[in-house]
C-alpha cells in the first residue's frame, strides 16, 4: 500500500468531518459540542499531516517540535472530541478548559517521550486510546438510542485501535499500512456518526418545536374561543389570520370560511371603508386606538362593536399585523336607544304635568281668594252678625278654603321645583329671626292641637334664601304639631359646625317606621290615614321640604321610630 497516498487519505478525512460539523453548526443552528468537534478533527488532520507523509523507518528520527505537534494534536484531538461529546449529554464543559486539558496531556507525553525514549511513538497513542474509550463507554451508557449506541461501538472499537497501534509502535512493527488505513475508515464513520447523532437531535428539536407551536396554538385558540369578548387578527394585508368564536358567530351570516379574507370582502367596501383606513393607520403609525364599529348583516340584524386595536410586534420591534380585541354591545345599544326615549317621555309627562299643575294652581286660586275673603268678611261681622250655627258653617268655610288654598301653594311650588323654575336668593340670614316667624305661623295650629313649641336663640347666620328657609322651617312644624300628641312638644335646635348649620326639628309624636320615613319625603305620601284622618293632607311638605334643601346644596334627613317622635335633621353650608 502506497503509504503517501494513504496519508493524504487519513489528512482528508477528518477534515471532511471538520468541515461538516462547522456546516450543520451553521446552517441548522447546532449545539456548542459542533465546535468542540470540528475544532478535534482539524487537530488531527494537522496531526497525521505531520506524521502520515514521514516513511516509518524515520518516525523514531523526527525532530522533537514536530514529535511534539503531532502529539498534541493526537491528544488533543480526543480530549475535545469526548469534551464535545460531555456536551451533548449536558455537561457544562468548556472549550477553553478542554484545550488546556489537551494542552496539560500534552506536555506530560512529550516529558514521558523525554525521559523513556522507548515510549517516544506509542505512549500518545496509548492516552488517545484510554480517552476514545471513555467517550465512547459514555455515549453508550448516557443513551440508549441507535445512533448513540452505534456511534459509541465506533468509538470503543476506535480506542482499541489506538491501543493496538500503540502495541504495535512499542513492538517496533515496520508495517502500518492495515492499521492505518483502519484508522481512516474508522475516523471517518465515527466523524459520519457524530453528524449523524446532531442531524437527529436537530430532527428531534424540530419536531418539538412543531409539536410545542401546535400545542402552544391550541392552547391560545381555546383561550381565545373560551373569552367572552372578539379577538381578531389581521396580517399587513388586512387579512384575517385568527377570529375567535365569539366574532365568527356575530361573521356567521356572511359565511363559514372569513380566515384569509379582507373585511372589505366579507361585508363589501361601503362598510368596511372606515375600520381599514383605522387599520391601515394602525399599521403606519403603530398608535393603539378604540373605535365603535357597526353593521348591518345580510340577515337584516344590526351589530355594535367596541373594539380596541393595536399593533401586534415581533421580537425587533415591525409591526406585523393589527390585534382588535371588542365587546359586542349590540342590545347595550338598542337598551340605551330605549332608555333614551323612555326617559324623553318620562320628561314630557313631567313636563305637561308640572305645566298642568301651575295652570290648575293658578286657576284655583283666583276663586279661592274670593271664597276666603267673602267667608272672613262674614266671620267677622263686616256683612252683619250671623247666628251661632251660621258663624260656624261660615268658620268651616273660610278654614277649608285656607286649606284648599295651601294645597295648591304647595302644589305650585312642586311645580317650579320640578321644572327648575324656582330661582333662590341667597343672602345673609339671622337664622333667629327666621326660625321666630315660622313659629309664629305655626302658633295658632300648635294651641288648637296643644302643642308647645319651644326654641332657644342661637345667633347663627346661614346664607340661604329667606323664603325658602322660613317655607322649610314652616313645614318641619306644621309636620311636627300635625302628628303630635296632645299636651306634646316640638322643638327647634341649631348649630354651627364646620361650616355647615345644622338644624334639627323634633317632636314627641306618633313616629314612624324605618320605611314610612323613606316614603314621607316622596311627592304625596302621606302617613297613615287611620291614625291621622283629622290632620291629613297631600303629602308634599317634606318633598318640597327635601327639594329646597337639595336646592341649596344641603341634604334632609329623618330619624324615627314608632311611638317615640320622629327628628329631621337639615343640614345647610354656611
Amino acid at each position: 500500500m502506497n503509504t503517501p497516498i494513504i496519508a493524504a487519505i487519513a489528512t482528508a478525512a477528518p477534515l471532511v468531518v471538520a468541515l461538516l460539523c462547522v456546516y450543520v453548526l451553521r446552517k441548522l443552528d447546532g449545539g456548542r459540542h459542533l465546535s468542540f468537534w470540528a475544532i478535534a478533527h482539524a487537530a488531527l488532520a494537522a496531526g497525521i499531516a505531520v506524521v502520515g507523509f514521514v516513511p516509518a523507518s524515520a518516525r523514531d528520527l523526527l525532530p522533537w517540535p514536530l514529535l511534539a505537534a503531532a502529539t498534541a494534536s493526537t491528544l488533543i484531538w480526543s480530549v475535545l472530541l469526548v469534551a464535545g461529546i460531555r456536551v451533548l449529554l449536558g455537561k457544562p464543559d468548556r472549550l477553553g478548559h478542554a484545550l488546556l486539558i489537551g494542552i496539560g496531556l500534552t506536555i506530560v507525553v512529550s516529558i514521558v517521550q523525554h525521559l523513556y525514549p522507548s515510549l517516544r511513538q506509542p505512549s500518545a497513542s496509548a492516552v488517545t486510546g484510554a480517552i476514545v474509550l471513555y467517550g465512547g463507554a459514555m455515549l453508550i451508557w448516557q443513551r440508549h438510542s441507535v445512533l448513540y449506541v452505534g456511534t459509541g461501538i465506533l468509538l470503543l472499537y476506535r480506542g482499541l485501535q489506538a491501543l493496538y497501534v500503540a502495541t504495535l509502535l512499542a513492538e517496533r512493527q515496520q508495517s502500518l499500512d492495515l492499521p492505518l488505513a483502519l484508522s481512516i475508515f474508522t475516523n471517518l464513520l465515527t466523524g459520519l456518526g457524530l453528524i449523524m447523532i446532531e442531524l437527529d437531535n436537530a430532527r428531534r428539536r424540530e419536531g418539538q418545536a412543531r409539536e410545542t407551536e401546535r400545542d402552544t396554538r391550541q392552547f391560545l385558540e381555546t383561550v381565545l374561543d373560551s373569552m367572552p369578548a372578539t379577538m381578531t387578527y389581521k396580517d399587513t394585508n388586512l387579512r384575517y389570520r385568527i377570529v375567535n368564536r365569539q366574532m365568527r358567530a356575530l361573521l356567521k351570516p356572511y359565511g363559514e370560511d372569513v380566515i384569509g379574507r379582507t373585511w372589505s370582502e366579507i361585508a363589501g367596501a361601503d362598510v368596511a371603508t372606515v375600520v381599514e383606513d383605522i387599520d391601515r393607520q394602525i399599521l403606519k403609525t403603530g398608535e393603539p386606538t378604540h373605535i365603535e364599529q357597526g353593521w348591518t348583516g345580510p340577515d337584516g340584524k344590526p351589530v355594535v362593536i367596541w373594539a380596541l386595536k393595536m399593533p401586534l410586534r415581533d421580537s425587533a420591534g415591525d409591526i406585523q399585523g393589527v390585534i382588535t380585541c371588542g365587546i359586542d354591545v349590540t342590545r347595550l345599544k338598542e337598551t340605551e336607544i330605549q332608555l333614551i326615549e323612555q326617559r324623553e317621555a318620562a320628561e314630557a309627562a313631567s313636563r305637561a304635568k308640572s305645566v298642568f299643575l301651575a295652570n290648575m294652581s293658578h286657576e284655583l286660586r283666583t276663586p279661592l281668594n274670593a271664597i276666603i275673603g267673602f267667608a272672613e268678611m262674614m266671620m267677622k261681622g263686616y256683612l252683619g252678625q250671623l247666628a251661632g250655627q251660621q258663624q260656624d258653617y261660615v268658620t268651616h268655610i273660610y278654614q277649608s278654603g285656607e286649606h284648599l288654598l295651601r294645597l295648591v301653594s304647595d302644589l305650585l311650588d312642586l311645580s317650579r321645583l320640578e321644572s327648575g323654575k324656582l330661582d333662590l336668593n341667597i343672602v345673609d340670614c339671622d337664622f333667629d329671626r327666621l326660625a321666630e316667624a315660622a313659629l309664629a305661623m305655626v302658633e295658632p295650629q300648635a294651641q288648637q292641637a296643644q302643642v308647645k313649641l319651644v326654641f332657644a336663640p342661637t345667633k347663627l347666620t346661614v346664607r340661604a334664601d329667606e323664603r325658602a328657609l322660613t317655607q322649610i322651617l314652616v313645614n318641619l312644624l306644621g309636620n311636627a304639631v300635625k302628628f303630635n300628641r296632645p299636651d306634646g312638644k316640638v322643638e327647634i335646635k341649631a348649630s354651627m359646625m364646620h361650616g355647615i348649620l345644622r338644624m334639627t326639628v323634633e317632636d314627641t309624636g306618633i313616629g314612624m317606621s324605618p320605611a314610612e320615613s323613606r316614603a314621607a319625603i316622596q311627592p304625596f305620601h302621606r302617613a297613615d290615614v287611620y291614625r291621622t284622618r283629622a290632620n291629613s293632607g297631600a303629602g308634599l311638605g317634606l318633598s318640597i321640604c327635601r327639594s329646597l334643601v337639595e336646592l341649596h346644596g344641603g341634604r334632609l334627613e329623618i330619624r324615627s321610630q314608632p311611638g317615640q317622635g320622629t327628628s329631621v335633621e337639615v343640614a345647610l353650608p354656611a
